[in-house]
């Protein structure tokens, strides 16, 4: 029997038994982002050269965090909620060759990692942040999160959300990332092409995938992306839209957090030695 190509990377089985059938929930959009990682990663291994050990995965807490430990084959770090990008940045720290690609949920990076999400852009440290924003906590139940769209009913805003969402992609651009891009999960060829460049980028990458969840969206998973593609549209037809842009939003490549780094740890030997 044929098997899906990507599952190569994948743990079938572990410790304590088979990994399939998944935890998500049917329709989850975190598993076609998984999907299209993976292509990404293949790509390059095919293309460019690059081993599989090149490669480590890190997560914090959430839905889509789920996927690094319990699913890949990679070196592979589950964090602490939040924490993913000051983990990522040790691990840079130990190893500047690395090919970093870190997975976090929207309240995973823009609320109790609010903090380490600006500083980590502001550095540019050298890793491939892959965000599944579905506007709200998936896994504690469908509640208000930073990037819940305005007058969206949730279990903590049953009246509708009168807070304003974050923009993650302004927000990663303006704190310093060096490449910054968004689509939604229906844009199957655009994210891995997007990912690739994320990880050829030498510097922080910020890719946002507006995902679907069903679930606590009380909606099919049809009725779930066809709303993604009725709130977006793309970046070259955003003026005057009131409507989310998708695309490559921001590209200006600078030196990263470990260039710098090095130089310093260079300049204080050569200074020791003289």
């Amino acid at each position: 029997m044929l098997k899906h190509p990507m599952l190569k990377y994948v743990k079938e089985e572990g410790p304590s038994g088979m990994r399939f059938p998944h935890i998500l929930c049917p329709g989850c959009g975190a598993g076609q982002v998984l999907n299209y990682t993976l292509h990404a990663v293949d790509d390059l291994i095919n293309q460019t050269g690059a081993k599989k050990d090149d490669f480590v995965f890190i997560s914090g807490v959430g839905c889509s965090s789920r996927l690094t430990s319990h699913y890949l084959d990679f070196d592979s770090g589950w964090t602490l909620h939040g924490r993913a990008l000051p983990i990522a940045t040790g691990a840079l720290l130990a190893n500047p060759d690395l090919k970093i690609i870190i997975f976090t949920g929207d309240g995973d990076a823009a609320a109790i990692g609010g903090n380490h999400f600006i500083h980590a852009f502001r550095r540019n440290i050298d890793v491939t942040v892959i965000c599944v924003n579905n506007g709200l906590y998936g896994m504690t139940g469908g509640q208000v999160a930073p990037t819940t769209l305005p007058f969206a009913n949730t279990p903590t805003t049953p009246y509708g959300n009168i807070e304003d969402a974050f923009d993650l992609c302004k927000l990663a651009e303006v704190a310093g990332a060096s490449y910054v891009s968004r689509w939604i999960t229906a844009q199957p060829i655009q994210i891995i092409k997007a990912i690739k460049k994320g990880l050829a980028n030498n510097g922080a990458s910020f890719i946002e995938i507006l995902s679907q969840c069903p679930v606590h969206e009380h909606e099919t998973p049809v009725a779930s992306m066809n709303a993604l593609k009725e709130l977006t549209v793309p970046v070259k037809q955003a003026m005057g839209s009131d409507k989310i842009p998708v695309g490559e939003l921001h590209f200006a490549p600078r030196p990263t957090w470990t260039e710098k780094y090095e130089a310093v740890i260079e300049q204080a030997m050569r200074q020791a030695h003289d």
